[in-house]
């Protein structure tokens, strides 16, 4: 929202695209930062503060493709800050992963009863062969006439 009938500068609607725009209100921040640093540089050069017009022509050279420049400038330092942040809390995400998960015993019980269940299986599978050779289609009809005498 604008205010009164004042001169308005309108380089935060410019920048700031709402409520949630962290790059643009950081983006401001740089603007914001840039005019003090122009006022001090004028006060030094002249000895007052700018008159009216100056400020105007001041604003006046924010031009859209600066603007945008501020909020790059933005953008790549809040993900430069993220990296910083997922690099220093990485060591705590992966332990915490790693604690949440099944404990280890459980892992090596279940490995244990597969490898169980599988020997069985290779043992009953030999013994299979023993008894009735490498011949599937003859052990299916042996098994189909003991079937048929009980």
């Amino acid at each position: 929202m604008k205010p009164g009938p004042r001169e308005y500068n309108e380089v935060f609607e410019r920048l700031v695209r709402g409520s949630d725009d962290i790059e643009g209100f950081i983006a401001y921040g740089l603007y914001k930062q840039a005019k003090r640093e122009w006022l001090i540089a004028f006060h030094d050069k002249h000895g007052a503060a700018p008159k009216p017009a100056d400020l105007r022509a001041y604003q006046a050279s924010w031009t859209d493709t600066t603007l945008q420049s501020l909020r790059e400038n933005a953008e790549s330092g809040l993900s430069a800050y993220a990296e910083v942040v997922i690099e220093a809390v990485k060591p705590q995400i992966e332990r915490d992963a790693l604690m949440a998960g099944r404990p280890i015993w459980k892992d090596l019980l279940i490995g244990a009863v597969a490898a169980l269940v599988y020997s069985l299986l290779l043992l009953v599978a030999a013994y299979m062969t023993h008894v009735f050779g490498n011949d599937l289609a003859e052990a299916f009809r042996h098994f189909l006439e003991r079937r048929g005498q009980t």
